[in-house]
């Protein structure tokens, strides 16, 4: 391995999030911290508000993106600056006081957002919680979001959304009612998977909980017969709702093979006794015609998995199970509970390929060339003159079904078929599709 790649782990060595190496020594521009992306969900719930605590540099970089402490509908969004007694001493007290204070002046339940210092010196705001919430009538949650624990911004997104179950409450089931988890109900710029309305002309009801929903639909969200999962933001909710309240869940997120996607639709039909014989029948048949080209074409190239890709883990068990490419490297911002099976699968067939964080987006291309590899798929800039390069695969986020897979085998054989280094003598030839 040449040397500015030694610094990287196989993905057996990855145990965790923390365990993933950065690609390079000079990691700015660095990636959000999670406190940002929980700080921006929480303003996106209609209802819900929130107490910040840390120093006077997070309170400030909080203000840089949600700027009013109050929000369109009256929630509160306040901020909470240890002074140099609290940083040693912790700031129970003060913490409890501040909640009261939110409480009078009008949240309805309040989410607190823990930042570096109170994580590291171990506030107990689980203890504060118990002990301040007989003296309130609103409900209050709590994440703690350390970035020494969490070096990237995905945790602020799924800690944030598994922690607001604290906030829901026992309902009655409604036996037409599922949740879509990780689809926000003003979703526009998202394509809308056709199962959605194949349930809805079914007579099935559904609640989209993601940021952009109230904080009501959140707190009588237990009163649904299931849950459908479409983003891994969203997974953790799925769990911590059928722990707590006994909401089974399905997870199409993972899903990009055809056989994958009949497992779970035909579980989801079978909970409501509803059949799917004819009703997804084009999009996946194209699907399979898909499959079957991008195997012949692709298979045997070499990939590395860049940035924007949600779901990297997924995505390379099924390139290489279904298509038998090769993964070379793969950027991870999170290493999810679930990717432990899917590191699992990819090890059993026979791969093991590098992993690291890119975060220095502008000198990665040059590493990423030392591997050889025949594709990239993700984003870089500047990948003109390179080998080819499957761009915007972010694009696909809460899509889910044959269709999010048609799309993506569309892009990979699009960028394939066009690349020079295919088509005029390279590696691999190349058919028309």
């Amino acid at each position: 391995m040449k040397s500015s790649l030694l610094r990287l782990k196989c993905l057996s060595e990855i145990k965790s999030g923390e365990g993933i190496p950065f690609l390079t020594p000079d990691v700015s521009p660095g990636t959000h911290c999670p406190m940002r992306m929980a700080s921006v969900i929480v303003e996106d719930i209609e209802g819900l508000s929130s107490l910040l605590v840390g120093m006077p540099e997070c309170t400030t970089h909080s203000r840089l993106f949600s700027p009013y402490p109050e929000g369109e509908k009256g929630e509160l969004h306040w901020l909470y600056v240890l002074d140099s007694r609290e940083v040693v001493f912790g700031c129970r007290d003060g913490v409890m006081e501040a909640l009261k204070k939110m409480e009078k002046a009008g949240a309805r339940s309040i989410l607190l957002i823990a930042t570096c210092i109170p994580d590291l010196i171990g506030e107990d705001f689980e203890g504060v919680i118990q002990e301040i919430q007989s003296e309130l009538s609103i409900r209050v949650a709590f994440v703690m979001l350390g970035q020494f624990k969490n070096v990237s911004y995905p945790a602020g997104s799924w800690k944030t959304m598994e922690a607001l179950v604290a906030l829901m409450q026992r309902q009655i089931t409604v036996s037409n009612g599922v949740n879509i988890l990780g689809r926000s109900p003003k979703e526009e710029h998202t394509p809308l998977p056709s199962l959605f309305p194949f349930l809805e002309r079914n007579g099935l009801k559904l609640r989209y909980l993601a940021p952009g929903a109230s904080l009501d639909d959140f707190c009588v969200a237990p009163d649904a017969v299931l849950n459908i999962v479409v983003s891994p933001y969203t997974q953790p909710l799925a769990i911590k709702m059928q722990k707590e309240f006994g909401v089974p869940f399905i997870s199409l997120h993972n899903c990009y093979s055809v056989e994958e996607i009949d497992k779970a639709y035909e579980e989801i039909a079978k909970q409501f006794n509803l059949s799917c014989k004819g009703v997804f029948d084009e999009e996946r048949k194209e699907a399979l015609v898909l499959e079957k080209q991008a195997a012949n074409i692709c298979h045997g190239l070499k990939y590395v998995l860049s940035l924007r890709v949600d779901l990297p883990l997924p995505l390379t068990q099924y390139f290489i199970t279904k298509l038998g490419m090769k993964p070379l490297l793969l950027h991870m911002e999170e290493y999810y509970p679930e990717d432990k099976n899917y590191a699992k699968s990819i090890r059993k067939s026979g791969y093991d390929p590098l992993v690291c964080r890119v975060v220095n987006e502008y000198t990665a291309l040059q590493i990423l060339q030392e591997l050889s590899p025949d594709l990239g798929i993700g984003y870089l800039p500047n990948t003109n003159d390179t080998f080819p390069w499957v761009t915007d695969m972010f694009d696909f986020y809460g899509q889910v079904g044959y269709g999010r897979s048609n799309a993506v085998l569309k892009r990979l054989l699009c960028a394939v078929n066009k690349s020079s280094h295919f088509s005029k003598g390279g590696t691999y030839g190349t058919s028309s599709i």
